[in-house]
């Protein structure tokens, strides 16, 4: 089971609205690592899309190029972000 922690929510909250990982993690302020890990697993459990050019979901991303890679909240995030408050 996944858990979500103070920068988990952190992260989410910062996915309102699409957002490239690169973005996300300078203004999280996380370590890189760190705000990558994160945003993989946010993504493995469903709290999380990746989207493509067109802002159409992708099922998967390409792991090298995850700076790059907008992602958004999905209703499993929303539902997240509602119970923490």
């Amino acid at each position: 089971m996944f858990e979500i922690g103070a920068d988990e929510l952190m992260i989410l909250n910062l996915l309102i609205h699409a957002e490239n990982a690169e973005n996300i993690i300078q203004e999280s302020g996380l370590p890189q690592k760190v705000g990558i890990d994160i945003i993989r697993q946010l993504f493995h459990y469903g709290y999380i899309q990746s989207l493509n050019a067109s802002n159409q979901r992708q099922n998967s991303f390409d792991v090298d190029g995850i700076k790059k890679t907008r992602f958004q909240l999905t209703a499993k995030g929303i539902d997240e972000i509602n119970a923490s408050k």
